[in-house]
């Protein structure tokens, strides 16, 4: 596990584009912490990183927010989903083997992710302190978390 101290929302946004540098197709986020964590903050970092222009925003009332791009951007909310028949509605499976997929609130659904998906969680320190615990799974988060050791060098 790699933890990564950050002061404000800027270096939220910052972290989120040192690391979407290297996302590839087929990688998957699954974030979790708290209301107000600032998970959508860090999305917009790595939609950010991976060249992505448009505004990003949070996911919370249409589930999902899909921004096309070289390798799209699937961001994910669980936040108001209450029973897993409502993944299968949405053709969850079918995003995970492309582009790079972000989920907020995916402890509500463990069992849906994939094995080797990278697992981030963000814990409130302060009005705008955060810290992110980094949990990679498998050879092909190598570059991710070189990139994110990287990053707490750098900073």
């Amino acid at each position: 596990m790699i933890d990564i101290e950050t002061r404000s929302e800027q270096d939220t946004i910052a972290l989120g584009a040192a690391l979407g540098r290297v996302l590839t197709d087929g990688d998957v986020l699954a974030l979790q912490g708290d209301l107000g964590a600032g998970k959508t903050h860090f999305v917009q970092g790595i939609a950010k990183g991976m060249g992505i222009g448009e505004p990003v925003v949070s996911p919370t009332f249409t589930i999902l927010n899909y921004y096309e791009h070289a390798v799209p951007l699937q961001h994910f909310d669980f936040y108001r989903l209450e029973d897993e028949y409502e993944l299968d509605d949405l053709g969850f499976d079918d995003y995970l083997t492309r582009g790079v997929t972000v989920i907020e609130w995916s402890e509500k659904f463990p069992e849906r992710l994939p094995e080797d998906a990278a697992r981030v969680f963000i814990e409130k320190k302060g009005l705008t302190e955060r810290i992110f615990h980094f949990e990679f799974n498998g050879a092909r988060w190598a570059a991710a978390e070189k990139e994110v050791e990287s990053y707490v060098v750098s900073h």
